[in-house]
């Protein structure tokens, strides 16, 4: 039996922009970068037994330990995967993992745990992907880079609504005219939103509520850091949502459909804060107005263009009491397929389960086997006995390193990205405080 490896870079929509693509005002963050790179640790949820995943700095072995004691059994990396001294951080940093992997001397730690003739399960599909697969003579059955680029972009969403059918709200602009046209015109009626082709998790969405702000956008891409570069934006009136949530499905390289989960989200602004099982109410809705049928269309129309993988279909439930199904199309995994293998591993009746992240600081060096035995101490660390508390899914992203600072010295920030399995509602609210209380007892800030 051929096992598989497990990698990617969880920020792939960095990775597949355009250099000239111009671009909505942003502000550089390598602090936010670093966490989100370590978050490829949280890949594990896919491993069988025997995998390997291979992780851009490597897990902390407190964690590779307490994940084994959960059964998971597969085999990682210990060091980081880097190019060396010669090489600037900041250089590296600019690499997905797998164009970081084509670049490794020979002989190192990624050559003895990767198996000839394994099976790649990458993330996404990023540059670099298909290289990585021959040089470590991995099975090749993904789609082209080229093809999972646009099936990622923001048009691609707009225009499978029309294919669909679907209501279509969105106003695809070529040039800064036509931004302030349709802006325009659009403001007349509400607020709306600028959507970068590639924008995600809180970045690359503009929200325009007055004439000041659109011709200061307007002003942005005609200067020199946009002016030579091609303008192509979706405008779409702000939904009035009530509930985001979203459905995961794979396509196999036969064009066979599988729907996985649907998971409610509670969303931060634009910007991913928790995933949760479905409300029954919201099953039933979505059973009443053919949702399942709208996941399989889209689908077939992925296949028909080349793609096949996994699918994370952003939908929302909206005030006026409408469904709106296909909000944006994500053709890789996600962090709700994250969450529903989780729930794979527990499979324990009666009990219920979220996905959730907890911002932090701290001002110095924190070990994370600190915060994991003081979890186990409050009775709060998940194990196969306890049946309820926290997984925390990934060890780098608390304190990441930062290759934009000199010295260890100064605040730190990161994450913690954990699931919490729990019973009832006073077993979540007791588990979350007491997780609190850990995460101040061993030294860091919490942000939220």
């Amino acid at each position: 039996m051929k096992h598989a490896v497990h990698c990617g870079s969880l920020e792939s929509e960095r990775y597949w922009r355009e250099e000239d693509l111009a671009a909505l005002p942003s502000v550089p963050d390598a602090k936010a970068l670093a966490i989100v790179q370590a978050m490829d640790e949280m890949l594990f949820v896919f491993c069988g037994s025997g995998d390997i995943l291979l992780t851009r700095q490597g897990m902390d072995k407190a964690q590779y330990d307490y994940l084994q004691s959960l059964n998971y059994s597969f085999r990682t990396n210990r060091n980081p995967l880097t190019l060396g001294a010669e090489v600037p951080g900041t250089a590296q940093n600019a690499l997905n993992v797998f164009e970081l992997l084509g670049r490794l001397n020979p002989g190192q730690e990624p050559d003895s745990l990767i198996p000839e003739g394994a099976w790649l399960e990458p993330f996404a599909v990023l540059p670099g992907t298909h290289e990585a697969i021959k040089r470590y003579k991995l099975r090749p059955v993904l789609p082209d880079e080229q093809t999972v680029r646009l099936v990622n972009t923001k048009t691609y969403s707009a225009a499978m609504r029309d294919r669909l059918l679907l209501p279509n709200i969105a106003l695809v602009v070529h040039s800064v005219e036509e931004l302030l046209q349709s802006g325009q015109a659009l403001l007349e009626k509400g607020d709306f939103l600028i959507k970068d082709e590639y924008g995600v998790s809180g970045k690359g969405n503009q929200l325009v509520d007055s004439e000041r702000i659109l011709r200061r956008m307007a002003g942005y891409l005609e200067s020199s850091r946009n002016g030579d570069k091609r303008i192509r934006f979706v405008l779409e009136p702000l939904l009035d949502r009530e509930t985001d949530f979203s459905c995961q499905f794979h396509i196999d390289p036969e064009g066979r459909i599988s729907i996985l989960s649907v998971q409610q989200l509670v969303n931060h602004g634009f910007a991913f804060g928790e995933s949760h099982s479905p409300e029954p109410s919201l099953l039933d809705r979505l059973d009443r107005e053919g949702y399942w049928e709208t996941m399989h269309s889209i689908g077939r129309e992925l296949y028909a263009d080349g793609y096949y993988g996994d699918v994370c279909v952003d939908s929302m439930l909206l005030r006026d009491g409408s469904l709106a199904p296909l909000v944006e199309i994500n053709a890789r995994k996600s962090m709700s397929l994250i969450k529903h293998n989780v729930d794979r591993q527990l499979k324990q009746e009666g009990m219920h389960t979220c996905l959730l992240q907890v911002p932090l600081a701290t001002m110095g060096e924190v070990h994370y086997a600190d915060l994991l035995g003081r979890l186990e101490r409050e009775g709060i660390l998940f194990s196969q006995g306890a049946g309820e508390g926290v997984i925390p899914l990934a060890s780098g992203t608390l304190q990441p390193p930062d290759v934009s600072r000199s010295t260890g010295s100064g605040s730190s920030k990161g994450k913690l990205y954990a699931a919490l399995a729990y019973r009832d509602e006073d077993s979540r609210n007791r588990i979350t405080r007491k997780l609190d209380e850990s995460l101040l007892r061993t030294g860091y800030t919490i942000l939220r």
